[in-house]
């Protein structure tokens, strides 16, 4: 065995000294790299795919790509930041016209221009479904302003009196467009408008609602692989006109889908400006390969490859005859078998079926809908009652009460006053509603991570056995990304604040179970057997001696539960959770600074004085 061990690292210490000329080389070359735009969606991250790799095999660039909204992608193309859009979707980005005409970057060319965008509904809502056993529903829905009789239909699951329109993501130009057509048609009267807060969380909703069978009337747009997926319809409206669209009175037009570069980009990079400037594809060819994409889960890389075997026309309109040759043999080349790559990609790899857990995952959703609809309705009602108590209380009641309790938790007038001060900042700068969607949201999760959280702490405590099983749980629940949180929430109990209290439970109910167990593990045993001793039951000695001495670790605890529901306001926003984080999300995607410090401070204020106050609360009990 030893033998057999030491060959193996013989083989692969001497590989590696034949190898070294290639390895140096790789090392300390100076690689060309482009930085193409991540703006969240599929397309674009196929069109930089092709790009990419036509780009690296003529030219040798690397390539890579950074993520963000749209709106943060024009600013970092302006800045140098990025070097390429591959899809600059002009009328969705509101300084676009203005930034080219002064010369802020350079626009190479179209890359496809006929593309449709508006509100759509899922066919079996007009039409009905006979295979899914659903009845038209609304058979006379056929333009935007017929939604006026079905506001019954569409009814909006946090607010039953109105039906819900979902809009465009906050931050897009089309977002304003559609709010101003939502009103022009007076659909405000008997809809509200939800905005989604990211593009993901609103093809969740449609995806989720079309597998349920529900209907849903949405903002969407083309190509894409959900609407080659699904089968959705375009409701109509007036025909476009320049003039009127804006103010919502007409149908959308079809974008200009742009290449863009940098400035600098332009000037130093005249082969790839050559090739950038002459690609152009089309909606219909960018939904052929989504739709290959999602039906063979083929990762951006491998469906640009397909795309170019597929349609060899491309190469030669975009490229010279020599240059389309090289990318035409380039493409049955393999250069996965050199030894070289065996040093750098690693040999043994499985494919997961993300696709059979996906599908799982939604069928279970769709079988216990009513138990999730169920918990649903309960948390919406939850935070309901919670938000309209604090809009019943009057302003100056609630700033009493905070210089009250500030001043019994710091023994401090100064302090009180400055707090009540902040306080008042959130009001002046009109946000004092926001803030009390913030709270009800926020002491929601609160409880319900409390209500949960406390007794598995006290189980945890006294079970060795399941301190051990909780502790990998609690752990990938403390260091999972916050983002993985959203998607069960999304899948099982759609957009809205019922899935922000539940994604922000999970977050925030892990500090009260641990601090809770440390605090009851941490007491000195001496004690608890001298209560037993005078004939104190396990529970007596654990209600009235051992959660008593453990309440400063546990009050702890529940400070930092809520810090940490506090951490997820914004994160929430990503998923239609509305309030400050809302404003922060909006001004993040407008590239609104002041917006943005404003609404970004009310939350630091709101998370200060909850701080302090329970901090206050812990000092009380450690003295005690």
């Amino acid at each position: 065995m030893r033998k057999a061990i030491r060959i193996f690292f013989t083989l692969i210490v001497v590989s590696s000294f034949l190898l070294l000329p290639n390895i140096f080389s790789r090392a300390f070359a100076e690689e060309k790299e482009i930085v193409f735009a991540d703006s969240g969606w599929d397309s674009i991250k196929l069109h930089n795919a092709i790009a990419g790799y036509i780009l690296s095999e003529l030219y040798d660039y690397s390539w890579k790509e950074i993520p963000g909204s749209s709106t943060i992608m024009h600013e970092s193309l302006k800045s140098g930041e990025i070097d390429v859009i591959m899809e600059a979707w002009t009328d969705n980005i509101s300084d676009y016209k203005l930034d080219k005409k002064n010369g802020k970057f350079k626009e190479l060319g179209t890359n496809y221009a006929d593309n449709r965008q508006g509100l759509y509904v899922p066919r079996y809502v007009i039409e009905g479904d006979k295979d899914k056993g659903i009845k038209p529903l609304a058979p006379g829905l056929e333009y935007v302003w017929d939604l006026e009789k079905y506001s019954n239909i569409f009814k909006d699951p946090e607010d039953s009196s109105k039906g819900r329109i979902y809009g465009a993501i906050p931050g897009w130009d089309v977002d304003t467009i559609l709010y101003n057509k939502y009103k022009h048609y007076k659909l405000d009267k008997m809809y509200n408008y939800f905005r989604p807060g990211s593009d993901s969380a609103l093809s969740a909703a449609l995806t989720s609602a079309y597998d349920k069978g529900e209907p849903i009337v949405a903002y969407y747009w083309e190509p894409t692989w959900l609407m080659g997926k699904y089968d959705f319809v375009l409701l109509k409206d007036k025909d476009y006109s320049e003039s009127g669209y804006r103010n919502g009175e007409t149908a959308l037009p079809s974008v200009n889908v742009t290449v863009a570069v940098s400035n600098e980009f332009y000037k130093n990079n005249k082969d790839a400006v050559s090739f950038l400037s002459k690609y152009q594809t089309s909606s219909d060819l960018t939904s052929e390969a989504l739709a290959h994409m999602q039906d063979t889960k083929e990762n951006y890389e491998n469906t640009a490859k397909w795309f170019l075997k597929k349609h060899p026309e491309l190469l030669t309109k975009w490229l010279s005859k020599d240059n389309a040759e090289k990318i035409k043999s380039s493409l049955g080349e393999s250069n996965n078998n050199n030894l070289t790559s065996l040093l750098y990609d690693f040999p043994i790899r499985i494919n997961f079926d993300i696709n059979s857990i996906d599908n799982s995952v939604r069928s279970f959703s769709v079988k216990h809908k009513g138990f999730f609809d169920g918990i649903r309705i309960f948390l919406l009602s939850f935070v309901t009652l919670i938000q309209k108590i604090l809009d019943i209380i009057p302003w100056p009641v609630l700033l009493c009460s905070v210089y009250y309790a500030s001043f019994k938790a710091s023994r401090k007038h100064r302090k009180a006053l400055m707090y009540v001060l902040f306080l008042s900042l959130i009001s002046i700068f009109g946000l004092w509603s926001h803030m009390n969607e913030t709270l009800s949201i926020v002491i929601a999760s609160v409880v319900i991570s409390l209500l949960l959280g406390f007794p598995i702490g006290i189980l945890v405590s006294i079970s060795d056995k399941l301190n051990k099983v909780m502790r990998p749980i609690l752990d990938t629940m403390q260091t999972m990304p916050v983002f993985v949180y959203l998607i069960p929430a999304l899948l099982f109990f759609g957009l809205g604040k019922a899935p922000a209290v539940i994604s922000t439970t999970i977050y925030a109910i892990v500090p009260v179970i641990r601090m809770t167990s440390l605090g009851i593990r941490q007491i000195n045993k001496e004690v608890i057997e001298a209560s037993q001793s005078f004939g104190s039951t396990k529970l007596q000695s654990l209600v009235k001696v051992e959660i008593p001495q453990a309440l400063p670790t546990i009050m702890t605890g529940i400070n930092q539960t809520i810090m940490m529901a506090m951490s997820m306001v914004v994160t929430t926003s990503m998923i239609g959770a509305t309030g400050l984080g809302m404003d922060v999300l909006i001004s993040v995607n407008r590239v609104e600074i002041g917006k943005g410090i404003i609404s970004g401070s009310a939350v630091v204020i709101i998370a200060i004085i909850l701080d302090r106050l329970t901090q206050g609360l812990v000092r009380d009990e450690v003295k005690k």
